[in-house]
């Protein structure tokens, strides 16, 4: 009997000094892991379509990271992006992982944006991948047009 109690204590223990944090939610300022070419998500309720060169989705709630486009550039190359992005809870980022695995933020938001942004992609040589990451109960809609590449669904 001492030894399941101490068992559980000890259980009990190590859950509070690693705070039983949801693995998910930290994956949120670890560019290590964005930069992997893994996806790791919690995802509920969603909608979304991807056609032509324009990506849709509407999350009810999302928590980790997912890939939602790719590029095998033959060279360096300037892409025109449209996006919108209206966050209704947590935060979220559109981030561009290049060849070598360095991570760039697109954009960082945990609000409504007013209009589109309309800005230029700079991809280089190689496997160019944009992932959503998304922190904690991130409820949001979002929308991105790039003529080049292919988008990926969520999940």
């Amino acid at each position: 009997m001492k030894i399941k109690k101490m068992l559980g204590a000890g259980m009990i223990a190590v859950c509070l000094m690693t705070g039983c944090a949801n693995p998910m939610v930290a994956i949120y300022d670890n560019d290590i892991k964005i930069a992997s070419n893994t996806n790791s998500y919690n995802l509920n309720n969603y909608e979304q379509t991807a056609e032509d060169g324009h990506f849709t989705a509407s999350v009810e709630k999302m928590e980790g990271m997912d890939t939602i486009w790719v590029f095998d550039a033959e060279e360096d190359k300037s892409l025109d992006i449209t996006y919108t992005i209206n966050v209704f809870s947590g935060k979220m980022k559109l981030v561009l992982i290049n060849p070598k695995g360095d991570v760039s933020i697109i954009a960082e938001c945990d609000t409504e944006m007013s209009e589109p942004i309309q800005s230029t992609l700079n991809v280089e040589s190689g496997n160019n991948r944009i992932k959503i990451v998304a922190g904690e109960n991130t409820k949001f809609d979002f929308e991105i047009s790039i003529q080049e590449g292919e988008f990926k669904e969520l999940g």
